[in-house]
């Protein structure tokens, strides 16, 4: 993953955070805890083909 830094001022990083929908503000806690992490991790490794999606078909044999 392309990582990019850049210096914000803390209360222009706030003044963004007080702006966001509920979506964005969860998406934003999920990025910074664990859970977070291991969804990106699930993702790289479906992406790299290390493992397969299952559809429902598939996992309830209908």
């Amino acid at each position: 993953m392309q990582e990019m830094r850049t210096d914000i001022p803390v209360n222009e990083v706030a003044r963004i955070i007080m702006a966001m929908n509920r979506q964005e503000i969860e998406t934003l806690v999920m990025l910074l805890t664990e859970e977070g992490n291991e969804l990106l991790e699930r993702k790289r490794d479906i992406e790299s083909g290390k493992v397969k999606l299952l559809f429902g078909e598939e996992v309830f044999d209908v």
